[in-house]
């Protein structure tokens, strides 16, 4: 068997989840003091990355990234960790949960800045098409109503863009 045609093998949440970690210095700082929300996507996006591609196995690319909400801002010397996991699996793509945390340093405290859900597709490594992907094994009552909350997610994307590609042909 090729390994176009050996069926992959499930994978849980847990067996791909990352945590990457970041230290906010004064040069990625806006006017107001506050860590440029630029800094924070690239972040959420190379976490995202991280699990999809550990998941995959194969090169992955963002397709998209589903409302980003900024609930605090994060500061100069904070310490910003972006946790990453699977919620979802397709054939080719997967959505990855991401949760950003914000601490204090002097004080430890720490705060829940971001939460965000980010698509990304599996590519083939020679050609650069989508590939196949392993199921998602949800071991968890978590992993289960995270996954009841992907499915609603992309059940409003799919009924957001039937209606939009309606609009565009009623303009026609």
């Amino acid at each position: 068997m090729t390994e176009a045609s050996t069926p992959p093998q499930g994978k849980t949440p847990r067996e791909s989840a990352s945590t990457l970690s970041e230290s906010m210095m004064p040069d990625q700082l806006n006017h107001h003091g506050n860590v440029f929300g630029g800094e924070i996507l690239a972040l959420i996006d190379k976490c995202g990355g991280v699990v999809a591609r550990r998941h995959a196995r194969h090169p992955v690319v963002t397709v998209m990234v589903d409302r980003v909400e900024f609930r605090e801002p994060i500061y100069a010397n904070d310490y910003v960790e972006a946790h990453g996991r699977l919620v979802y699996v397709g054939r080719t793509s997967m959505e990855v949960m991401i949760t950003v945390e914000a601490e204090q340093v002097e004080t430890g405290e720490r705060r829940c800045t971001n939460v965000c859900h980010l698509t990304y597709v599996a590519l083939d490594k020679f050609n650069g098409k989508p590939h196949p992907v392993p199921p998602l094994i949800l071991e968890t009552d978590e992993d289960r109503r995270l996954h009841a909350a992907a499915l609603r997610r992309r059940a409003r994307r799919e009924a957001e863009q039937a209606e939009a590609a309606a609009a565009e042909e009623a303009a026609r």
